[in-house]
């Protein structure tokens, strides 16, 4: 599935905080080593470089910056310390991150030989063998995975992802429905989004239902809700999708593709003032964005407010380069 994310697990770890001395800056590359989060662990590897803790806590730190940093000092650890299942599977982890498959199938293997019958590990490294088009021995694996009570749900996301790769959209929709069933109370959530979202170019009703879901799952998490609002007015259900936007205001009030959706619901019904509140909201929660300028002025405009139009035309050209659609509104308006 391509909305599955890499999971790591091991981001707990805490950075050591103990002074050390400064070390010059060497090069780019290397300048993330000094950054003044990563520095102390880096520094205290000059002092213990044999200590395979403190290469895995700097890789911890380094993940999401610099994972082919991370990956090295995942592989140092392992390196020192071989029976260690945390410091193999983070660099699996690191190298899926950076698209080494082979790489990450190859440390996989590592940690299973300290933890065989680790269910997260079969799952990753079978995930790792259909990134690398492996699909044989991943679908060998993911029958493995099925037998097992914690493991039958991820047999089925890979089963899915596999049929994706395949392009057979009704086993992916299939594969994913059973792994989610099998998941019970806490399916994944990026797994449940692609469910809908297959269903939903199927037009299927109950991609609606996949997408509520995914919000149960995070009710903090405006994305699912906007998407079963975009659902909505492909089905061309309009009230139905303002009142699944007005649910993302809820839970998220920043969450600006909400506002500039019902204002687009607005400007079709020409109702400029409404259009208008929205695309301020719009402008407001994210200052930048030109097309929120570009549809604020469309609604003064329409409203015989051509000045004021004029500035947020000219705003809306300021934030987009070549804003064809904004330069040619100024020239109507000044001439």
């Amino acid at each position: 599935m391509k909305r599955i994310p890499i999971l790591f697990l091991l981001m707990g770890a805490l950075a050591c905080h103990h002074a050390g001395t400064r070390q010059p800056e060497t090069s780019s590359k290397d300048s993330a080593l000094y950054s003044d989060i990563v520095r102390p662990v880096t520094d205290s590897i000059h002092q213990f470089p044999d200590n395979p803790s403190l290469y895995y806590r700097r890789a911890l730190l380094l993940f999401n910056t610099d994972p082919s940093l991370a990956l090295t000092d995942f592989e140092k650890a392992a390196g020192i310390d071989t029976a260690n299942t945390d410091y193999w599977a983070g660099a699996g982890e690191a190298a899926l991150v950076v698209n080494d498959f082979k790489k990450a199938a190859q440390n996989f293997q590592q940690a299973l030989q300290t933890a065989p019958d680790y269910t997260y590990l079969q799952y990753r490294l079978a995930m790792a063998w259909v990134e690398n088009k492996q699909y044989e021995a991943a679908d060998s694996l993911a029958n493995v995975l099925a037998q097992s009570a914690d493991g039958r749900d991820k047999a089925f996301y890979l089963k899915a992802r596999m049929a994706e790769d395949k392009q057979d959209t009704v086993a992916a929709i299939r594969h994913l429905t059973s792994a989610i069933q099998a998941a019970g109370q806490a399916p994944e959530f990026e797994a449940v989004m692609e469910l809908a979202d297959l269903l939903r170019t199927r037009k299927a009703p109950a991609a609606l239902n996949y997408y509520m879901l995914a919000w149960r799952l995070d009710t903090t998490n405006a994305h699912p809700v906007f998407e079963a609002g975009q659902y909505q007015e492909e089905l061309n259900n309009q009230a139905a999708a303002m009142q699944a936007y007005k649910q993302c205001i809820i839970a998220d009030p920043g969450f600006e593709p909400a506002y500039m959706a019902m204002g687009k619901i607005s400007l079709r019904k020409k109702d400029w003032k409404e259009a208008y509140n929205y695309f301020n909201m719009s402008a407001k929660v994210a200052p930048t964005d030109a097309w929120a300028y570009y549809y604020r002025a469309m609604c003064l405009e329409e409203q015989g407010k051509k000045q004021e139009a004029l500035a947020d035309y000219a705003k809306a050209a300021s934030f987009k380069k070549d804003f064809k659609e904004a330069l040619t509104a100024i020239k109507r308006l000044n001439p």
